[in-house]
């Protein structure tokens, strides 16, 4: 949800609204049915650049679109995931993607955690922000041209 608002956000920011949604739940399956429902239309009515709630799904939505539609990454359709899990830089995938910091979120959490023990102040909430830069590889095209 909060991935989805922030993607949506940007594009805002962008000039630019979602066209289209598809839902894969985080399961390979429901991907597959997603990315067909997304893509196996008109080329016309096909979007040019999917974002995808994370890398595994990403991953799926990537052999859906070589494997079963035979169009070409990012030529037809552009990718981006989300998280960076190591298959995303294998060479078969190349995978654009946003880098989640999880060791930096667990050492930022254990930090705050042992400040509020120490402090016995437990009743406050923190909120702390921690980077997520996008890792571009060969699934997005330069749109600058």
């Amino acid at each position: 949800r909060d991935r989805e608002a922030g993607f949506v956000d940007v594009l805002h920011e962008a000039g630019k609204s979602l066209v289209s949604r598809s839902v894969g739940n985080f399961r390979t399956e429901q991907t597959r049915d997603a990315a067909l429902a997304l893509l196996n239309v008109e080329a016309s009515k096909r979007p040019d650049a999917i974002f995808v709630a994370n890398d595994h799904m990403a991953l799926t939505t990537m052999d859906v679109i070589r494997f079963s539609l035979n169009l070409s990454i990012p030529e037809d359709v552009a990718i981006v995931g989300f998280d960076d899990v190591p298959p995303a830089s294998w060479p078969a995938y190349n995978l654009t993607t946003v880098r989640q910091r999880a060791n930096k979120m667990v050492e930022c959490t254990v930090d705050i955690i042992l400040e509020k023990i120490d402090r016995s102040d437990r009743g406050k909430s923190t909120q702390i922000k921690i980077p997520s830069p996008i890792v571009v590889r060969g699934t997005t095209r330069n749109l600058d041209r």
